[in-house]
């Protein structure tokens, strides 16, 4: 049977095949550290929100792609680097796959994956993560390579209550990654372009989640018959965990990411970029600005994790 192309979703074929493979009783024993990505006509399984399998369904069969890397913890490169396995075969060596990830896997990572499952476990949080590793799809390579934008966004979250607002999350962990080709120039670079290209897309959305409801995941009751006329906007922010200096005396990431940000020393900074966003894109604090950020700060670190309310927690420092 063909399915048809969908925007970011599955089909209900897809999703009653999977409930009834040994994946979906996979992320039922494990729910408290596995997520399920939708993308476009397949799935992605994310531990540590790290992928570990791929997930399509072909001819009417559940089929699974994974890096030998998590079965075997060698890393190979090209063709040799992908496995197709069934089902059955991550079921069976989830353990194994479970602990070559977590020695791969960073602390920015492994945070952002306990940051989202605390937030989503929580009935009283104003925000369901319903996405994380968002990345832009494309109709083709050419299309892709002509739009010059390979941003990745770390989490989206929706608002429980109407009308929905959107915010689209970037996640730093401690002082590493603040500069750099992946750094918080990067991220904000990437903000502006997803606007001034207008990629913010609500009918995306409503497929996600109207999947995810195929797919028997838990969900907000205020979210299971979602409307895209419901959504209202979005904001961008980045979250900063960890917000602690790496020895006595020395910058926290917030004073550090104050230099690549801003053309003075505010926050504390100590030292300036010679590249800065507010050269190129202004204060993205001033909400006056053109592109506007929110940035949340907070020194918990992944071992004293309690952050379950994504956005409005209490213990974050807003600036």
């Amino acid at each position: 049977m063909t399915t048809k192309k969908i925007t970011r979703g599955i089909t209900k074929e897809f999703a009653d095949e999977f409930k009834q493979s040994e994946l979906n009783k996979l992320y039922e024993e494990h729910k408290d550290e596995l997520f399920i990505g939708v993308r476009n006509n397949y799935l992605n399984l994310y531990y540590n929100c790290d992928s570990i399998a791929k997930i399509n369904y072909k001819r009417g069969k559940v089929l699974c792609e994974i890096d030998k890397y998590y079965l075997e913890g060698n890393h190979y490169k090209g063709s040799d680097k992908i496995k197709k396995v069934d089902p059955s075969e991550i079921y069976n060596n989830y353990q194994t796959i479970k602990a070559n990830s977590n020695s791969k896997a960073t602390n920015e990572k492994k945070a952002q994956s306990k940051l989202v499952l605390l937030n989503n476990n929580n009935n009283n949080s104003r925000w369901f993560c319903f996405d994380i590793e968002w990345v832009k799809a494309f109709e083709d390579q050419r299309q892709k390579n002509e739009a010059k934008f390979n941003g990745r966004f770390d989490i989206i979250a929706i608002s429980k209550e109407k009308p929905h607002d959107v915010a689209l999350i970037e996640l730093k962990y401690g002082s590493i990654a603040i500069g750099g080709k992946s750094g918080i120039y990067k991220h904000i670079e990437d903000f502006k372009k997803y606007k001034d290209k207008c990629y913010f897309n609500k009918q995306e959305i409503k497929d996600i989640i109207q999947s995810q409801k195929l797919l028997g995941i838990q969900q907000p009751d205020k979210l299971i018959n979602l409307q895209t006329k419901e959504i209202k906007s979005y904001d961008f922010y980045v979250i900063t965990l960890n917000n602690n200096s790496d020895k006595k005396n020395g910058s926290t990431p917030k004073q550090k990411m104050s230099g690549y940000l801003f053309n003075d020393k505010r926050w504390g900074c100590k030292r300036l970029s010679k590249k800065t966003v507010q050269t190129t894109f202004g204060d993205v604090t001033d909400k006056s600005n053109s592109l506007h950020v929110n940035f949340l700060f907070s020194t918990q670190t992944i071992d004293n994790l309690t952050i379950n309310d994504i956005i409005e927690h209490s213990d974050y420092e807003r600036e």
